[in-house]
């Protein structure tokens, strides 16, 4: 009953704020240092706080500005803000604690969602003006009444990385990301996915669509958990080149439609540690060649996890693909989906053949010809074994019957209804639909002894966050595996830089040294963690902190005017957490 009634409260406070001028510090709670505790909808009495600050944020920021969002808070969004050009945002629920094995009830992560009211129906999103990392928070692509979005993160412009980390997600019409313009990084890692079924034709649902622009930097996807999706997931269409694609450790139940649709011609592509069960279910006649154009295999064959295509895009993109050490699991039930088809003749058609495979004829003949395809790497696949989770709910029982229904429905070409979402009965869609089930009520660790070590370097396989001992193992090393399969998919070590991945701490001397009166220090890690950069003199005492907060694995430049100083040696110092301390001397040459 609360959460209806913090929908009614606000919306009947909208009168008494909203025609006041205020200030950034109007929609502040509190302040610890550079970070910004940003209040909710309940406690500013109406929707757009993220909204206003992100607008209102724009003089002297410094470096380390982070965004707060608090736990149980409800952001709505009547307008989308765009993030500041000059500077990396940071949007990030106080909770840092996985949200698949936080068992908190009384504090979910902080919602941001559209919103609901007279005269407004807006779904919600984020546009980023430049890099975004969002964290630990609750993504729902759409509002209160249940309108859904097209898609929530947008960018604003060549070159920007977005990262989604430790975020639950749910609903969209399309995608999270949606036709990013060119050269972009998109990142999403320890997030869950769920119900992403909301829009009538079977190939949307997903995360990201690659249909815009010309050229991709990195997409990278790690230890994320989907579950319950409709459409095809990770689009790579023909016509588009993308530097890498990583997939790594993620978890993928109960998803409908293509985990990955690539017709063939994207190389440089590598999908390691994953668990697949009861994926690409939806079945495949050339029938769908029209129906489905630019979603199908040009050779009219079914397309399944891994799909390659001899051709010169193909080439020209690298040739290149990596898979090893996933599981791949078919519910029994699933078994007869195909002869149904052909029974039915739906669409008039006795061709359906299944796309629950790991790769068609053609793609598994140039896997296996490896002095024509050197770089077409096939390791092991765990088949016809489900984990023993140790808690699924009614996934592979009262929903995967609804899956399969839904499935053998919608290939009919005329069919124009979503898939059923999952929701636990005290937390209806119908009622509570920004709300996503709290705590996750699935939990998909397992005991199976082989699969404990059965990844990379002796990992389990899947989405290590449900085996949080592991998974800080396992983050100790994550810089070298993902190096390991670089060096795999590309065959030789180090044949090319590993795009958009730092690998190691590393303090760059400022340039140009000397200097008058600025100048550029260039620093880079390869772990999130609370930095901190500061000048000193040359007795020892603090001039400038130019860094003082959480950053994200990445590469930063960051701007010295020591205007109002005089000639003399300074140094500088960068501090990552208890792992990394560097100084380096500059001189200041007036």
């Amino acid at each position: 009953m609360r959460k209806l009634l913090l929908l009614f409260t606000v919306m009947a406070l909208l009168p008494l704020t909203s025609v006041l001028p205020q200030t950034l510090m109007d929609y502040v709670s509190a302040q610890h240092g550079d970070s910004l505790v940003i209040k909710d909808d309940i406690e500013y009495g109406t929707y757009n706080t993220l909204y206003s600050v992100i607008n209102a944020d724009t003089l002297n920021v410094p470096a380390g500005r982070v965004y707060v969002l608090k736990s149980g808070g409800v952001y709505s969004l009547a307008n989308n803000p765009t993030t500041s050009a000059d500077r990396k945002t940071i949007i990030m629920g106080e909770d840092q604690t996985s949200v698949k094995t936080n068992q908190n009830a009384a504090a979910p992560p902080p919602i941001v969602c559209g919103v609901t009211a007279e005269g407004i129906d807006a779904t919600g999103g984020i546009n980023s003006g430049s890099d975004l990392l969002v964290k630990n928070i609750d993504v729902e692509e759409g509002n209160p009444g249940g309108t859904l979005s097209w898609g929530f993160f947008g960018f604003g412009g060549p070159g920007m990385r977005i990262e989604v980390n430790n975020c639950i997600i749910e609903h969209n019409r399309w995608t999270v990301i949606g036709g990013p313009p060119s050269d972009e990084s998109m990142f999403f890692k320890n997030c869950y996915m769920v119900n992403f079924d909301g829009h009538e034709c079977r190939r949307n649902g997903g995360v990201i669509d690659i249909n815009n622009g010309t050229h991709e930097d990195t997409i990278l996807v790690e230890n994320c958990t989907h579950v319950n999706i409709q459409g095809s997931m990770y689009k790579s269409r023909t016509g588009y080149t993308i530097d890498r694609q990583i997939y790594n450790h993620n978890d993928f139940i109960d998803c409908a439609g293509f985990v990955f649709m690539n017709t063939g011609d994207h190389a440089n592509i590598s999908v390691t540690n994953n668990i697949f069960v009861n994926c690409n279910i939806q079945g495949y006649s050339p029938v769908l060649d029209v129906k489905d154009v630019g979603e199908v295999d040009p050779d009219q064959l079914p397309m399944g996890f891994v799909n390659v295509l001899d051709d010169s895009a193909f080439q020209a993109n690298g040739a290149s693909f990596y898979v090893d050490k996933n599981l791949v699991y078919w519910d029994p039930s699933l078994n007869d989906y195909v002869a149904t088809l052909n029974a039915n003749q739906v669409n008039g058609r006795t061709d359906w053949v299944s796309q629950m495979i790991t790769m068609n004829s053609r793609s598994q003949s140039m896997f296996d010809d490896n002095a024509t395809y050197p770089l077409l790497t096939e390791g092991t696949w765990v088949k016809d074994k489900l984990p023993n989770f140790k808690n699924t709910d009614v996934l592979f029982t009262d929903q995967l019957a609804k899956i399969k229904a839904w499935a053998l429905l919608t290939v009919d070409t005329t069919y124009t209804i979503g898939l059923t979402s999952w929701r636990q009965p005290n937390n209806d869609e119908a009622t509570y639909f920004i709300y996503a089930d709290w705590p996750i009520p699935i939990d998909l660790s397992y005991d199976d002894a082989d699969l404990m070590t059965a990844g990379l370097n002796g990992f389990p396989l899947g989405d290590l966050n449900w085996f949080p001992t592991q998974y800080q193992s396992w983050m100790a090393q994550e810089a070298s595996e993902l190096q390991q399969i670089h060096n795999t998919l590309y065959g030789l070590t180090a044949v090319k830089e590993m795009p958009g991945i730092p690998v190691q701490y590393k303090l760059s001397q400022n340039y140009p040294n000397p200097f008058n009166p600025t100048t550029v220090i260039n620093f880079t890690i390869p772990k999130a963690a609370n930095v901190t950069l500061k000048v000193y003199n040359s007795l020892g005492q603090e001039i400038a902190t130019l860094v003082n907060g959480y950053k994200d694995a990445s590469n930063y430049k960051v701007d010295f005017d020591a205007s109002n100083l005089s000639s003399g040696i300074y140094f500088y110092t960068l501090k990552v957490g208890n792992n990394f301390t560097q100084t380096k001397k500059m001189i200041l040459l007036k």
